[in-house]
């Protein structure tokens, strides 16, 4: 997993849905949302972006820092 950041749609909590994510100097819209879950640290997502890429997010909320791997 590497250091991201992440853009979020925050409504009745943190990090409701990740919406964008800024991966090797690009930004990426997140396109859907195919699983949420929630961990010991924070919450957790695989997201689908633009030209089918899809990502695994993970929000450590500790350190209150994301990171993400490419699947």
């Amino acid at each position: 997993m590497e250091a991201v950041s992440v853009e979020c749609y925050s409504g009745a909590r943190y990090a409701e849905r990740p919406v964008a994510l800024m991966w090797h100097g690009e930004r990426l819209s997140v396109e859907s949302v195919e699983r949420a879950w929630q961990t010991p640290g924070g919450l957790a997502f695989v997201v689908r972006v633009a030209g089918d890429c899809r990502f695994e997010l993970a929000y450590d909320a500790s350190r209150d820092q994301w990171s993400a791997r490419s699947l």
